[in-house]
């Protein structure tokens, strides 16, 4: 035994202060690691297969999709949709400008989102009844964002509107 110890002090000796401190350092991380990091990782891979069995199983059939497809309006019916959407808008008085569109397809599902972004001038009464109408009467539109500006002098509110109509690709 005396043996052994004279060979580690020796062996420490010849590494040096920067060694044994290096190796200090060594075994303070690995003692951390397997206190408090590895326990962690344990019960949070616990907790994930616990959520996962309790999360139902996605079941998409090709039938589900099928019928998505066949509620939701065609590229011809958009089109008509957007007319829709400027003659309500000018039923309640309020002027779209501004108008940004842009398709996104979802591939695979064969489904299209058009996305619009309007500038809509109105009082905030006819703006609201615009989108309330719309909503009421494009059933597959969805609205993304509203964001109203006054401005500093009076007129007329400045009204920002993002909109998605999907549609059957």
């Amino acid at each position: 035994m005396r043996r052994f110890t004279h060979s580690i002090n020796r062996q420490l000796a010849s590494l040096g202060v920067p060694g044994v401190a290096g190796i200090g350092l060594l075994l303070f991380c690995l003692a951390f690691y397997l206190s408090g990091i590895r326990p962690l990782e344990i019960n949070i891979a616990l907790h994930r297969q616990l959520i996962a069995e309790q999360l139902p199983v996605r079941t998409e059939t090709k039938a589900d999709w099928r019928k998505l497809r066949e509620i939701l309006p065609t590229m011809a019916e958009a089109d008509r949709m957007v007319e829709m959407i400027h003659t309500l808008a000018a039923r309640n008085q309020v002027k779209l400008r501004e108008g940004e569109y842009k398709d996104e397809a979802f591939s695979g599902a064969q489904l299209v989102a058009r996305h619009f972004n309007f500038s809509v001038k109105g009082d905030y009464f006819r703006v609201r009844r615009f989108l309330s109408e719309m909503m009421t009467q494009i059933p597959t539109l969805s609205l993304d964002a509203v964001q109203f500006q006054k401005p500093a002098r009076g007129g007329a509110l400045e009204t920002r509107i993002s909109l998605s109509l999907y549609v059957a690709g």
